[in-house]
């Protein structure tokens, strides 16, 4: 009998917006956001595997919540932001917004293939994780397991906590982190 419990923290605040900068560190907000956050990891971080996006709001949300990589963690691409590099700047948000409606089946291939290499991930993780990651990640792992028909499900919040608990594959629990309608910095 395998169980994991799988705990996704969205970045805190970046320091500029997603379409103006291709790896925005976190703002001073999002820095108190992590540490806020990592408060109530403090009793897991040490039992648990620590991975985090390879993007730099990620990374330093992880360094905040694991008391300045006290613990080892993985880089995983598995949990970078939606592909976006050939979208232009200008067209960044309303790209995305179509993205939150679209059904399943009519997204982008390269946004196809960034959505099944997570769920690849979720049907095959073992263990329980604390991984730091982006707004859409959370969306994606959400949406798939409730079979929804649309990448967007809820908002989660800038260091938000949404927990999945999984046992022999199947779903057990889903606690989602704060579902504010938090603007995602463009």
């Amino acid at each position: 009998m395998s169980q994991s419990h799988i705990i996704l923290i969205r970045h805190g605040e970046a320091s500029v917006g997603w379409a103006s900068h291709p790896d925005p560190g976190l703002s001073k907000k999002g820095r108190l956001q992590a540490k806020n956050t990592g408060k109530g990891l403090i009793d897991l971080i040490s039992h648990y595997q620590l991975c985090s996006s390879p993007k730099k709001r990620a990374l330093e949300t992880m360094e905040i919540l694991n008391n300045k990589n006290r613990y080892p963690v993985k880089i995983d691409s598995n949990f970078i932001e939606i592909p976006s590099a050939n979208i232009h700047e200008e067209k960044k948000n309303e790209w995305l917004m179509s993205i939150f409606t679209s059904p399943i089946e009519e997204l982008p291939v390269t946004v196809t293939e960034w959505r099944n290499n997570l769920i690849h991930w979720l049907q095959n993780a073992e263990g329980n994780f604390i991984i730091t990651t982006h707004f859409m990640v959370i969306n994606v792992l959400i949406s798939s397991i409730i079979n929804n028909n649309v990448i967007l499900y809820f908002h989660p919040d800038y260091a938000s906590r949404t927990e999945i608990f999984l046992k022999n594959g199947n779903l057990e629990q889903i606690i989602l982190g704060d579902d504010k309608k938090t603007v995602i910095n463009l």
